[in-house]
């Protein structure tokens, strides 16, 4: 089942959701520098304080710093004008980083993560930063949706596949709770939300995101439990 573009810049109440997908969007990166902190009080708080470790949770801190000034500047440029910053993208060199950046979190959530990326993939024109923010909610909605399961074992696949030399296909497969078919046919409406408390934005900027490079989004039941959202991108 693919969904094309219905949620653009244009057709959005700019002032209202640009502060609220922001704001959506800085949730995932603000917590982790608050861990870290906490974590380099704790080291330095010790007897003997822990300097190494100090030194890394200070280097994390930083990286995370720079990383939402980053998204804000490129996200705050697509809410309000919806412009892109396009390069010759390496598809798995994305999603390695994006895995890089949730792999700790995935073990203290006893997750298994897989790759299966298809070898001698085409390059992408796009926007890394808004590509990896793309991946990073379909992973992170992942985790969340796995995060109750107790007797079944937790997997999350990415996958890239290339069926012809013009189109790059993502997808990110998880085994969680999964969703009823009227769920998925709203997933990417903007506010639509199956959680408690959440904002139902990441997937409907996600969805503008891929629209806005040309590509399409949607998201299929898994045959035994769980989802799987795909995406394409239009090959260089």
């Amino acid at each position: 089942m693919r969904q094309g573009a219905s949620f653009l810049p244009t057709q959005r109440h700019d002032g209202l959701l640009a502060v609220c997908t922001l704001g959506h969007e800085l949730k995932q990166p603000l917590a982790a520098i608050l861990s870290n902190a906490q974590a380099a009080w704790r080291f330095l708080a010790m007897d003997t304080p822990d300097l190494a470790e100090v030194g890394a949770a200070l280097h994390d801190i930083i990286a995370d710093t720079h990383r939402t000034v980053a998204v804000i500047q490129r996200l705050q440029a697509f809410v309000t004008t919806g412009a892109l910053e396009q390069t010759q993208l390496d598809i798995p060199a994305v999603i390695r980083e994006v895995i890089q950046l949730v792999r700790s979190d995935a073990s203290k959530r006893h997750l298994t993560l897989s790759l299966d990326l298809a070898a001698d993939l085409p390059m992408v024109l796009g926007d890394r930063i808004q590509l990896r923010q793309v991946l990073l909610n379909l992973v992170r909605n992942a985790f969340e949706a796995m995060q109750d399961q107790d007797n079944t074992p937790r997997m999350l696949a990415l996958r890239t596949t290339c069926e012809t030399r013009d189109v790059v296909t993502i997808a990110v497969q998880d085994s969680g709770i999964g969703l009823d078919e009227e769920s998925v046919a709203c997933l990417f409406h903007p506010f639509f939300t199956t959680k408690a408390g959440g904002m139902g934005l990441g997937l409907a900027l996600s969805h503008s995101i891929i629209a806005a490079h040309g590509g399409w989004i949607w998201a299929e039941r898994n045959a035994q439990r769980g989802l799987t959202v795909s995406f394409t991108l239009p090959a260089v």
